[in-house]
């Protein structure tokens, strides 16, 4: 995923503190002749509104920053030669090994997570901190919060890529039941934008794996005919039909 920078109102959409200097100038302004309130109050009310705002620029653009940085070191090279300072080499990091540019990048995710849970930003950064986490070794946080990112998130891209970094996880600990689950419900979506062809691919492996050969090869035959005529994904979807009617001795019909 690339680094799109955040709007303003993205960022701050869901800040508490923001929503509360919101609603304060609302209420002045609908109660301005009923609150009797002294110029010296209202000066001091004025300034306190605008630094909040300074505020909350200073806290988006740190939130953006430690964003950008765990990200870069997400998708650091490794390189042997590296030294303990990832910036060494120039202004694109490297590490020695993938341990460490993980861990450096949760610390960032993290340290966006726990200071700004409220933005838009920490939803993209809880995603990749459990992405990190998954490299690291760390399954029980990473699912959770990647669980959380997936169930919870009002960004829609993220809760969609949120659930396949899930269905990946829960195919590699065999756990085909949450997988199938997690598929099939992104594949009824109308909402959901990610490729569908890509899923069927994915839910028919799952149902294979569970013995469901027969559903398995239904997925494919129907996702195949929905699909586009000609496309890479149809042509993956072709060769994983042919392959399973092989295996288990089936027909090219119905």
């Amino acid at each position: 995923m690339g680094t799109t920078k955040l709007t303003r109102k993205e960022i701050l959409a869901e800040d508490p503190v923001h929503e509360a200097m919101i609603q304060m100038i609302e209420f002045f302004q609908a109660n301005g002749k009923k609150v009797v309130i002294g110029a010296a109050a209202i000066v001091v009310v004025a300034v306190g509104i605008y630094a909040g705002l300074q505020y909350l620029d200073g806290r988006q653009i740190k939130a953006q920053e430690q964003l950008a940085k765990g990200m870069a070191f997400f998708h650091a090279q490794v390189s042997a030669d590296a030294s303990d300072d990832p910036y060494a080499k120039g202004a694109n990091p490297t590490f020695r090994d993938d341990p460490p540019k993980y861990e450096a990048a949760a610390k960032e995710f993290s340290s966006v997570v726990s200071g700004f849970g409220y933005s838009q930003v920490a939803v993209i950064a809880r995603y990749y901190l459990g992405l990190s986490q998954l490299q690291l070794g760390q399954k029980k946080d990473a699912v959770q919060n990647l669980e959380t990112v997936a169930n919870n998130s009002r960004n829609r891209t993220m809760r969609f890529l949120a659930k396949r970094a899930l269905i990946a996880e829960y195919i590699s600990e065999a756990n085909y039941l949450g997988a199938k689950d997690l598929l099939e419900s992104m594949i009824r979506d109308p909402q959901c934008d990610l490729p569908k062809e890509d899923m069927d691919l994915d839910l028919s492996r799952v149902l294979a794996a569970q013995g469901k050969r027969n559903e398995a090869i239904r997925v494919l035959r129907d996702a195949i005919t929905r699909g586009a005529q000609f496309s890479p994904l149809k042509q993956k979807l072709s060769l994983e039909l042919d392959k399973l009617q092989k295996t288990t001795g089936a027909g090219s019909q119905p």
